[in-house]
């Protein structure tokens, strides 16, 4: 008598080494998932920097950027352009960017204790000489996170 097919002892094994795999190989995908969104906001958030200079640079202004929440973590950064040279006064242009979904920013250090503008001033586009370090992360899991920092007064930023 020969057997065709597989018995359900074989069959009951297979599946649950497939789901043991599986259950590791989708918490693995969804680290891997937030890390690269985090990792999307932190360039988002310092290509906006490096914008933000070379705005205030090719047209002899000030512009600003900023957190939406000031002492909060924020979900969505504003550059303001002013009409001067000087980052007060109402601005001329405002845009809020969001961050992608699921990540949060907030600045960080000694700096955190007071405002979270980074003022860009003409004729180079220069900023204040105290460095800016934010720290970009996934909501959901704090311990995911990126670091960005303004580290010059020409706006070099770092992503850690």
């Amino acid at each position: 008598m020969t057997s065709h097919g597989f018995s359900l002892i074989e069959a009951l094994i297979v599946m649950a080494i497939v789901g043991t795999l599986a259950a590791v190989a989708i918490g693995s995908y969804a680290r891997w998932r937030a890390s690269s969104t985090v990792m999307e906001a932190a360039q988002q958030f310092s290509q906006a920097v490096t914008t933000t200079r070379t705005g205030a640079k090719s047209t002899n202004t000030c512009w600003q950027i900023r957190l939406s929440a000031p002492l909060a973590s924020a979900t969505s950064y504003e550059i303001r352009h002013f009409p001067d040279e000087t980052c007060t006064g109402t601005p001329t242009q405002e845009q809020t960017h969001a961050l992608p979904r699921g990540t949060v920013i907030r600045l960080t250090g000694a700096s955190s204790a007071g405002t979270n503008n980074v003022n860009f001033a003409p004729p180079y586009a220069t900023t204040d000489p105290a460095p800016n370090t934010y720290l970009v992360q996934w909501s959901a899991a704090p311990s995911i996170r990126r670091t960005v920092r303004i580290t010059s007064i020409l706006g070099k930023v770092v992503v850690k």
